[in-house]
């Protein structure tokens, strides 16, 4: 954040918006997760269960930051 001491610009209210949304959904995608194990939805339960959680697992790729591409892992030692 670039702003001075004491003083908000635009760019950290925008931050600030954004990090409140992420925050928001990670709240809700936490209820949802912990109350996904006593869903009964009769014999359709075990198709539904991991339908959900896969669409879940996709919200929460989608909301995170992934334009930076991640760094290469360190090679493995040789066994000389």
């Amino acid at each position: 954040m670039g702003s001075k001491s004491f003083a908000l610009d635009v760019a950290d209210v925008a931050v600030l918006f954004k990090n409140a949304l992420l925050v928001a959904v990670a709240a809700f995608l936490t209820t949802i997760v912990n109350s996904i194990g006593s869903l009964d939805l009769g014999t359709y339960t075990p198709l539904v269960v991991p339908m959900v959680t896969v669409i879940l697992d996709t919200i929460i790729k989608w909301t995170k930051d992934n334009s930076q591409a991640s760094p290469d892992p360190e090679p493995a030692p040789d066994g000389e």
